[in-house]
């Protein structure tokens, strides 16, 4: 087949332009400057200045290490105005203009944060205001999610909303969240998977955020380090003037100092820890915001802490994590139900009915199980011994079951009962319909054929969660009617029974040896077995508050208390303890 004539030049016209642009870019590339890739010779020769300042760090020597720590994994925990939105915008800068062809990432937890970030700090303040840099992106500036540059380096920024979805399918080399304790960190490990090709980098950085929460999870997995002054009395050799505090070269032997890891057998991350307090620019006292920074005494350390919630300080200004009334249980409630059973270890079966055989009506021994449903939820089960004369709650045994078909689960939960010489028995109905009904009733082996029989509609309960806190229990008892026979069943008011399983992990009484108060709740936690227990400590502390926001604002703009779904693990204790209010009269809401 010839093409005709006219054809062939509109080809060779596209080929041409094609051919061009390549060239063209090829040039564009090659006539860039060539930028150093290590961060401090970078500042030197493409950022020299920053908001009309000459870059220096003479009052915060203790950014250089940071800038020049190249390692996998870092988090960076600090107050406010210290510096960290320069660095991030620092780093995406200098690793995407010295390295052509790769993608950095930068990710906040909203919209507007994204937009301030982008436009001001990163686009105007980065690449707009320095020549040498302005030279490096491909398009005219004002795309707020890329910013794509003639080296083929892409700098993306993004939110983390929808558990990360718009950091998926990018491939960077290096991914930093900032204002990282607003952000869905329990997710974080979908950030880690956009690198796996590249083996990037990640870095962490945000205020001090809630005790118990996955941020400070992180932050706990990291070595730790804190800023270390050489001269313990370094304020006292700082010099002041009209203007307020010198900034001389006299600042590098009077702020010399180091990073000491305080977990150093921590490996996972480097952890820095930047409070307010370490910067030389921030007065400690109101009289010396006044007399020697010449300056206003709000900004002074003493006059916040007189004039913000403890909480505030605590993350704002020190960078470290508080108690939040948005994540009612923290590590160290769990921790405290723990510790001082570093002695024991969970039971089997054998020796649950071993007590139970012994004590007799001295204890009741109750099953809570909570049948998971998708992924990654799981079938857990837990079986609690009330020890009456003591009035102590035991976590005897928990078992995270994997997913199973539901005969094979039904049979299995049954022989334990049975085996353990449960009192009584409480399950999930809202996804175990099948299993509670087969464990009541009994049934066959699914490849044997075997029977074996039921425990029981009056030892073992179907519970469904309700929305109904002037009724926090009801019992509804087996019935006939003309609809055929309805098996009787538990209904829990959620936020009441999660609340309930709040206060009990929080309270305390005497020990009967007449040693300090210990918590009513027991959970082994064995020395030489931590891991059949230590994980309840996340899964215990994931429980918050859906009516209070991310940022702790006026709770009463939804008035009604209203908690997230607890963990399979949770869920299943409280089960137990539903159970025990059946058979023994204890009213947990007491503890």
């Amino acid at each position: 087949m010839v093409l005709p004539n006219h054809w062939k030049a509109g080809h060779r016209k596209i080929a041409n332009d094609a051919i061009n642009k390549i060239k063209k870019n090829r040039t564009k590339s090659s006539s860039l400057p060539i930028l150093p890739s290590n961060p401090l010779e970078w500042i030197e020769k493409a950022r020299p200045i920053v908001e009309g300042r000459a870059r220096t760090f003479l009052l915060a020597p203790f950014w250089r290490d940071i800038y020049l720590d190249n390692y996998h994994s870092k988090i960076i925990v600090g107050g406010r105005q210290i510096f960290k939105s320069t660095y991030i915008s620092d780093i995406l800068a200098c690793e995407a203009t010295s390295t052509p062809g790769i993608q950095v990432g930068y990710v906040t937890f909203n919209q507007s944060n994204l937009t301030g970030f982008s436009k001001q700090k990163l686009q105007i303040g980065t690449f707009s205001q320095n020549p040498i840099l302005s030279q490096f992106p491909r398009n005219k500036l004002g795309n707020i999610g890329e910013i794509s540059l003639k080296n083929g380096s892409t700098i993306y920024c993004m939110t983390d909303n929808n558990q990360y979805i718009h950091v998926e399918g990018k491939s960077l080399n290096h991914c930093i969240l900032d204002e990282a304790q607003y952000q869905d960190l329990a997710h974080v490990e979908k950030v880690r998977q956009t690198m796996m090709a590249t083996k990037g980098k990640l870095s962490i950085l945000g205020l001090g955020g809630e005790f118990g929460s996955p941020y400070e999870k992180l932050w706990n997995n990291s070595d730790q380090r804190e800023w270390v002054y050489e001269n313990p009395n370094w304020r006292n050799l700082l010099q002041y003037d009209g203007n307020g505090l010198v900034e001389g070269n006299y600042l590098k032997d009077v702020l010399k100092g180091r990073w000491v890891p305080q977990k150093p057998e921590n490996t996972m991350y480097h952890g820095y820890h930047i409070p307010q307090t370490i910067f030389a620019r921030n007065s400690l006292t109101i009289n010396d915001s006044i007399n020697k920074y010449h300056s206003s005494p709000f900004y002074s350390i003493e006059y916040q802490k007189k004039n913000n919630s403890k909480s505030f300080i605590t993350s704002h200004v020190n960078g470290e994590f508080y108690k939040s009334e948005r994540r009612p249980i923290t590590p160290e409630m769990v921790l405290s139900c723990m510790n001082p059973y570093r002695y024991l270890g969970l039971m089997n079966s054998f020796e649950i009915a071993m007590w139970k055989d012994a004590m007799q009506d001295s204890i009741t021994v109750s099953m809570g199980v909570d049948f998971g449903s998708g992924n990654p939820s799981n079938t857990v089960i837990s079986i609690l011994i009330h020890w009456k004369k003591y009035d102590r709650i035991h976590l005897a045994y928990i078992d995270k079951r994997p997913s199973e078909n539901q005969l094979d689960q039904a049979e299995y939960i049954n022989e334990l009962f049975r085996a353990s010489k449960c009192d009584i028995g409480v399950g999930d109905l809202g996804y175990g319909a099948i299993q509670v009904k087969t464990i009541q009733d009994g049934g066959a082996n699914r490849i044997s054929g075997k029977l074996f029989p039921g425990v029981g509609s009056e030892n073992f309960y179907g519970c469904r969660s309700i929305s109904n806190e002037s009724k926090p229990m009801q019992i509804h008892q087996n019935s006939v009617d003309e609809h055929g026979e309805e098996t009787g069943r538990i209904s829990i008011d959620k936020t009441s029974s999660i609340q309930k399983f709040i206060d009990l992990i929080g309270t305390s009484s005497q020990h009967p040896n007449g040693e300090h108060p210990r918590s009513k709740f027991l959970i082994p936690f064995s020395a030489e077995k931590e891991y059949e227990t230590d994980w309840l400590i996340s899964e215990l502390c994931s429980v918050t508050r859906k009516d209070l926001n991310k940022k702790g604002l006026d709770p009463r703009v939804n008035a009604k208390k209203e908690f997230n779904h607890p963990k399979d693990s949770m869920m299943s204790i409280i089960y137990g303890l539903v159970g025990l209010e059946q058979n023994t009269k204890w009213y947990y809401i007491s503890a």
